[in-house]
């Protein structure tokens, strides 16, 4: 009984979804380094390789599809972007990601927003959208 508690408990920890790192289909761009994700969602790359602008589309930081997004992609806590986030804003350096209510929202905006990038859970995208292949540099 006792494992059995352990065993659910460790289950629940786990991400409850696969993420995947998609891109509007006008985005020429489908694999990036680890280093170039961080840098496009914290908001110092703002243009892609052909010169185009780069939309962030984001899920509020307590999402779950945000929280495991930002610890497999970007290796950070939703706080610790979100500290980025506001210290930009805030300082007038930068500007934020789009925030969006739901993952249908998200899905929507970034098939209609040329440039766009953004997360969705494994396998839900549209033709609008390519996934990128993140890898380590």
């Amino acid at each position: 009984m006792r494992l059995w508690f352990v065993l659910c408990c460790l289950l629940l920890t786990l991400p409850c979804r696969a993420v995947e790192v998609v891109v509007h289909a006008t985005v020429a761009d489908t694999q990036l380094t680890t280093a170039q994700l961080r840098a496009i969602f914290t908001m110092r790359q703002t243009r892609w390789s052909d010169g185009q602008s780069i939309q962030v589309l984001v899920l509020a930081s307590d999402h779950e599809l945000h929280q495991a997004f930002t610890r497999k992609f970007l290796k950070m806590f939703p706080y610790q972007l979100d500290a980025i986030w506001h210290r930009q804003r805030y300082s007038g350096i930068g500007g934020s990601p789009l925030l969006l209510a739901s993952v249908d929202e998200l899905r929507t905006a970034l098939s209609q927003t040329p440039g766009a990038i953004g997360y969705l859970p494994a396998g839900t995208g549209t033709a609008e959208l390519k996934v990128v292949t993140p890898y380590e540099n």
